[in-house]
């Protein structure tokens, strides 16, 4: 039962990647000019990429929110909400729009290669994550081993969202070429690496129910 789990777990894997790679490619033909409509480019609000990015961001808050009642652990609960942030960043364009507002609003300079609006969507990025990840951090110290060991896990895959969505965005203007491409293709594979551990954890209950449990130790003592 466990090979057959991991065997369906390693198949969504690679056909998420397979699927991330295709339209890097097809952004990489867009950009040299071999097709002119937008919606084939990563980088476009509405496009083929983004909408599947969408998607995938769907199934994570679903799957986390599912397994909180399942596992009746705040902890993914929290998980869950910051990816609902994450969809409704990503298709409202929240941190841009507010970016703007804050660069007019206090009227931020440009500066280090970077435009004023850089500087307000980094600040309302860091304004969101504090609150979320305060959320996460006291639900981190209520939950279990296991729980905390999951949370471990998703950590690190976020920091690495994090880092293309946020950092690699605010290089644009230093690297112009090749930037939504490091930007959006990076954010497309670390997602759809979340969706397949989230997935696993849905799919194999019993796993993680087993490594929750002590394990019973046996003492003999031959004289």
């Amino acid at each position: 039962m466990n090979f057959h789990i991991e065997k369906v777990g390693s198949k969504i894997l690679f056909l998420l990647l397979l699927a991330d790679f295709a339209f890097m490619l097809l952004h990489i033909i867009h950009t040299i000019g071999l097709v002119s409509n937008d919606i084939y480019s990563i980088d476009t609000d509405g496009g083929y990429a983004e909408m599947f990015q969408y998607i995938k961001e769907f199934w994570i808050v679903i799957i986390l929110f599912i397994f909180a009642i399942r596992r009746k652990h705040i902890i993914y609960f929290a998980w869950s909400s910051l990816f609902i942030y994450f969809l409704l960043d990503d298709s409202l364009r929240i941190h841009e729009s507010f970016g703007i507002y804050l660069a007019k609003y206090f009227e931020f300079q440009p500066m280090f290669q970077l435009r004023a609006q850089d500087f307000g969507e980094l600040i309302v990025s860091i304004l969101f994550g504090f609150l979320l990840f305060t959320f996460i951090g006291v639900s981190y110290l209520l939950s279990d081993n296991v729980a905390k060991r999951i949370s471990k896990h998703i950590f690190i895959l976020v920091i690495s969202l994090v880092f293309f969505g946020v950092i690699v965005d605010m290089l644009h203007p230093i690297i112009p070429r090749g930037g939504s491409l490091i930007e959006d293709g990076g954010e497309m594979l670390v997602m759809s690496i979340i969706v397949w551990y989230v997935f696993n954890l849905w799919i194999d209950p019993v796993k993680q129910e087993k490594s929750n449990k002590p394990q019973l130790e046996i003492h003999s003592n031959i004289d």
